[in-house]
This record gives C-alpha cells, sequence and structure tokens, in this order.
C-alpha cells in the first residue's frame, strides 16, 4: 500500500496526480440532480395538486427502497469488485424514474414513483462515497477538498434555477427538464471516475467477501441511532423549509436561502480532515448535531426571513460537519473491502429510515400544527440525538481519513 501511495506524486487535493481533479468533477457532477431534487421537489408536487401531509408521505416513502435498496447496492458493489459500474447503474435508473413525477397526480401512484426513484436516487451519494474511500485507502488523499466540488455546483445550479424562475405554472416543467439535463451530465462524469487501486488488485486474485458481523458493533449500532435521529430531525428543513419560507414568512424565492447552505458548508467539508486530526471525528459530529438543534428551534421562533437567513449559514454545521464526520467514522470501522458496503448500509438506516420518519411525522405536523410545532419538535429530536453521541458513542479507534 505505501507504494501504491507514493506512485505518481502528489496534486493540490493530496491526491495521486489527476485523482483528485476527477472526483472532485465527479462529486460536482454527482450534486448537480440533488440541486434540483433537494429544494424543488416539494414544488414540483405542490404543482401536481398534493398537500403537505402527503407530499410528506412521498418524499418520505421515497426513502423506503434506500433502506432497503441502497444496502443491496452497496453488497452489490463489494461484492463483485464493481463500484463504478454499479454506480453507474444506479445513476442511469434514477433518470426515467424521476421524470415519471411529472405525469402522477394520484397519491397512491405518487408513493409508488417515489420508492422506485428512491430505489436508484438515494444510494447515489453513499455508492460514491465508498468508491472515494477505497481510493483513499489504497492511494491516500483527504475526502473534503474533493467534496467540496458537490457543494458548489450545488450551488451554482440552485443559482441558474432561481433565475429560470422555478414559479408560476411552467415550475413543473422547468424542474422536469433541468433534473434531465443534470443527471444525464452526472451518468457521463462517471466514466471518468479512476478505479481504486485496492479494486484492481482483488479484481486479479483474492477477493474477499464482506464481513456482515461488523455492522453488530456497539461502534456503529449506537453512531448509527445518533446520526439517524439527526437525520430525522433535518427532515424538518429538507421537505418543508420552501414551503415554510413561502407560506409563513411570504417569500417567493426561497432557492437565494437554499444557496447559503452550500456556500457556508465548504469552508467546513474543505477543512474537515484537519479539524478532525485536531478535535476528533466524534467532537467534529456532536457540532453537527448542535447545529441542528439550533438552526430548527430557531426555525421554529422565527417571525421574519431575517431571522432564517443568519440560520442558515448553521448550514456549515448540519450538514458540512456532520456529513464529513460521519462518512469518515463509519468508513474507519471496516475494511478496504467493506467501504460500499458500510456507507449504503449506513445510508439507508440514517438517511433512508430517517427521510421515511421524518416526511411522515413531520409532515403530520405541518398540517396539522404548523410550521412553528415541526421545528421546535424536530430540535427536541436532535437535541436527544446529542446526548446519545456524546454519552454512550465510543470515540474512533483511527484517525481521521482512514
Amino acid at each position: 500500500m505505501e507504494e501504491d501511495r507514493a506512485q505518481g506524486g502528489r496534486g493540490l487535493w493530496g491526491f495521486p496526480k489527476g485523482g483528485g481533479a476527477r472526483f472532485a468533477l465527479g462529486y460536482a457532477a454527482l450534486f448537480l440532480p440533488f440541486a434540483v431534487v433537494t429544494p424543488y421537489l416539494q414544488l414540483l408536487l405542490k404543482s401536481r395538486g398534493f398537500n403537505k401531509e402527503q407530499i410528506g408521505l412521498i418524499q418520505g416513502t421515497m426513502e423506503v427502497l434506500a433502506v432497503l435498496g441502497a444496502p443491496l447496492w452497496g453488497y452489490l458493489s463489494d461484492r463483485l469488485h464493481r463500484p463504478r459500474t454499479v454506480l453507474l447503474l444506479v445513476a442511469a435508473g434514477a433518470i426515467p424514474s424521476f421524470l415519471l413525477f411529472g405525469v402522477t397526480d394520484n397519491v397512491v401512484a405518487a408513493v409508488g414513483v417515489a420508492v422506485l426513484f428512491g430505489l436508484f436516487f438515494k444510494p447515489l451519494i453513499p455508492l460514491t462515497d465508498g468508491l472515494t474511500f477505497h481510493y483513499l485507502h489504497a492511494r491516500g488523499g483527504d475526502y473534503g477538498p474533493v467534496r467540496v466540488g458537490g457543494s458548489l455546483a450545488f450551488l451554482v445550479t440552485v443559482g441558474l434555477m432561481e433565475l429560470l424562475g422555478v414559479v408560476g405554472p411552467r415550475a413543473a416543467e422547468t424542474i422536469l427538464v433541468a433534473f434531465a439535463i443534470a443527471a444525464a451530465l452526472h451518468v457521463i462524469s462517471i466514466l471518468a471516475l479512476p478505479c481504486p487501486a485496492a479494486v484492481s488488485a482483488h479484481a486479479a486474485g483474492d477477493k474477499p467477501k464482506p464481513d456482515l458481523r461488523r455492522f453488530l458493533t456497539r461502534a456503529f449500532v449506537l453512531f448509527t441511532l445518533a446520526a439517524f435521529l439527526g437525520r430525522m430531525a433535518m427532515m424538518a428543513y429538507y421537505h418543508f423549509f420552501t414551503l415554510f419560507v413561502q407560506e409563513q414568512l411570504h417569500f417567493e424565492f426561497p432557492g437565494y436561502l437554499w444557496m447559503i447552505g452550500p456556500l457556508s458548508e465548504i469552508p467546513v467539508i474543505y477543512f474537515s480532515g484537519r479539524i478532525m486530526r485536531r478535535i476528533g471525528i466524534r467532537s467534529l459530529f456532536a457540532l453537527g448535531l448542535a447545529g441542528i438543534v439550533v438552526r430548527l428551534l430557531g426555525f421554529a421562533w422565527a417571525t421574519s426571513i431575517w431571522h432564517v437567513v443568519p440560520l442558515q449559514f448553521l448550514h456549515a454545521l448540519t450538514f458540512g460537519a456532520y456529513h464529513t464526520a460521519s462518512v469518515t467514522y463509519v468508513s474507519g470501522l471496516v475494511p478496504a473491502h467493506m467501504k460500499s458496503s458500510a456507507q449504503t448500509l449506513f445510508s439507508a438506516l440514517t438517511i433512508g429510515l430517517g427521510g421515511i420518519c421524518g416526511g411522515v411525522v413531520g409532515g403530520y405536523l405541518a398540517e396539522a400544527y404548523g410550521f412553528t410545532v415541526l421545528y421546535a419538535a424536530f430540535g427536541g429530536i436532535a437535541a436527544l440525538a446529542l446526548v446519545l453521541l456524546l454519552a454512550f458513542v465510543p470515540r474512533p479507534d483511527r484517525p481521521a481519513g482512514t
């Protein structure tokens, strides 16, 4: 492995030359479709005639096959030792499944489309992270600087969407076409990603199987539970923020508020490796959970758009710190040949199951009691996650970046 790390010199990202640029572009392309889905799927569903409770149900059930399907995609990736091929297949499948939302106005049919779309769309980030950590394990480098490519792409794409005007009678068509273009660019970008040296070596010789008992350790179980609660809480933001600022705060351009998030997260993600080496992986994750508590409780008592604007900068913690610390912690618990399995299972239990619970419960609270109750209740869930983390989750044995 030391020979692998030494070959070819280092690029700007600490990767072997060329690898960092390709992964940075890969993450940029990955987050093009996410920049369409995350802020605007709720608007697409609203344009199809669904109310807030139905929107919560549809977006929550989009996670069902993220829970069931993502670990299977990850296991298949590790079992075949073909992470790039599996990622390409999943990315291609996301395009036609999303476009079905454009011809669906029945809630039962929309739930079915959401399940299908979740099967292909939700594993994209953990599969990409698994491929990246394969590469890091074999060749060295830092996750944060290349992941910044995704934040920049998200920021630019939302800005373009707002300039195009995602309001009015043609909003649905704009969202559908934008997703198709963004997702097609992502599929093309996957072909440029390098195959990890560790995977190539396994392909030529021994092919170890993933040992699923690795996921029954105290560290994995308790950390995943804390991350699940944190992710469930953040569904109040991801699923309902656009509707919140439009309906309660009467601000008609929510995309500009969404842009603050990726802009603020960039420094934390870029320097996340250095931060974790200084304060520890668990401590950075704790800061992420603390940010969720403050942000959601702030939304609960916001009476003006100017109360929301400073809270959006907490995305540096609620995503930047939360995401980089969590994927690094989980990656450090498993060997090289289980990186994709670990990331997809963790994603299924946190993003998937957390998304289901957050979407369904959040939709009910928003429809029955309003946004203030929604954000106050989910802020309490995040506080519970923080207590669990600090009281019971062990510090990782491995340094950041393993």
